[in-house]
């Protein structure tokens, strides 16, 4: 996604860079729209100029949000950072970091006790953000970190999203329970309102089908195209005639460098607090409810 007050997010699917349809910006919000595959991994890639951090902003809290659900929240001072997992608590309370995919979203054709019927997550159906909020270097570390919930999957209604442009939606793989997690975090001072993110990037996905119905994705870009090709005849002579190849116009592709994990040995400065290691990589993770007083 273009840059954006000193911020560019990209998301790549299985390693490669999705390309984005219909990009637009409003106040603080960029939004696209992009193809979404069905079982397929991805992740976010944000690049962060050097001037946006400096001076009294010297780190970000993000936000990870899917289908109108939150799944994870972390803070970082890196200027290139990857976000390719989350860590969630399940219904038996077991901490797990699981990876992010697309699959195909299901419906329902009667009504059922336990359907959704929450708005603000009917809305978000098919849509990732990344929400990003300025904050100060000093952060201090808490005890009390309570691990974001695995998000419902209540049934939804075919009626609910008639019309919309939703055929995914946003589900967990190759799930890894951790041991022993810790429940240290840390308090985070910020400069911009928590109501009001600084940049927000939203994605919104469906199929190629569907994107192309809605007037999305020109069918033109991905039209097959034709190509003369001699054949031999048994009879004298020679014909031609016309054979459609398929080679669609595939945009090029573009991998951004690759960013540091988050949780790297440099995300928290100096000195480190004992006890954090909880996984295989250490996370900086952040409460967003709280706030230090004074703040926005």
């Amino acid at each position: 996604m273009p840059e954006h007050k000193g911020i560019s997010c990209e998301l790549h699917v299985e390693g490669q860079k999705a390309t984005e349809y219909q990009v637009t910006q409003a106040g603080p919000i960029c939004t696209s729209h992009i193809i979404s595959q069905e079982d397929k991994l991805f992740s976010f890639r944000l690049n962060i100029t050097s001037a946006t951090l400096g001076g009294s902003v010297a780190r970000l809290d993000l936000e990870l949000w899917a289908d109108g659900q939150k799944l994870d929240a972390f803070t970082f001072t890196e200027t290139d950072y990857l976000v390719d997992d989350a860590q969630i608590r399940d219904s038996t309370g077991t901490v797990k970091v699981v990876k992010l995919r697309f699959a195909k979203l299901k419906t329902v054709d009667e009504k059922k006790p336990d359907q959704e019927t929450r708005q603000n997550i009917l809305r978000k159906l098919g849509t990732l953000e990344i929400k990003l909020w300025r904050a100060h270097q000093d952060a201090t570390q808490t005890g009390s970190f309570a691990y974001q919930q695995e998000p419902s999957k209540n049934p939804i209604h075919e009626k609910s999203i008639k019309g919309e442009s939703i055929t995914h939606c946003t589900e967990f793989a190759n799930a890894k329970a951790i041991q022993n997690p810790s429940s240290s975090g840390y308090l985070t001072r910020k400069i911009d309102p928590y109501e009001t993110p600084w940049v927000t990037f939203v994605f919104r996905h469906a199929s190629k089908s569907l994107l192309e119905a809605a007037g999305i994705v020109p069918k033109e870009i991905l039209a097959k195209t034709s190509t003369n090709v001699k054949l031999e005849s048994r009879s004298p002579g020679k014909r031609t005639r016309n054979i459609k190849e398929e080679s669609p116009n595939l945009p090029e592709i573009k991998l951004s460098p690759r960013g540091k994990k988050r949780g790297s040995a440099d995300e928290i400065p100096e000195p480190r607090y004992p006890g954090y290691e909880h996984s295989k990589k250490k996370r900086s993770r952040y409460n967003a409810e709280k706030h230090w007083p004074g703040d926005s």
